[in-house]
């Protein structure tokens, strides 16, 4: 009974070792300027942390590479992790910051790609 769990464990443990990774590219930072001057909080300029054709390969599907948005990372999470699933097309989303848009093109990125 013993071995069969330890198969059991295992197999589960081996799900997570990750064949696909996310890549995530900065496609277009924006500004809404009429909306800033109806409800201004923060300054008054594009996404500060993310600029434009910045990109950024997931290591894991639970960890957000370094430098990226810890916000837009909430955001994009679940589409993140269908992309380590092996989602096949790539999606255009963006973060939730409506004054301050951040727009991202998500693919999927074989392991096994990355290591030759």
């Amino acid at each position: 009974m013993e071995n069969n769990m330890s198969q059991i464990e295992q197999s589960g443990i081996d799900k997570f070792s990750e064949k696909y990774l996310c890549k995530i590219t900065v496609l277009k930072c924006d500004f809404n300027q009429e909306l800033y001057k109806q409800y201004p909080y923060g300054y008054a300029g594009k996404c500060g942390r993310l600029k434009e054709g910045q990109v950024f390969i997931t290591k894991s599907r639970w960890d957000s590479p370094e430098h990226f948005c810890t916000w837009a990372w909430r955001d994009l999470l679940p589409s993140i992790h269908s992309y380590h699933e092996g989602k096949e097309y790539p999606s255009i989303a963006c973060c939730t910051d409506g004054l301050r848009p951040v727009t991202f093109k998500l693919e999927k990125l074989e392991v096994s790609a990355l290591e030759q």
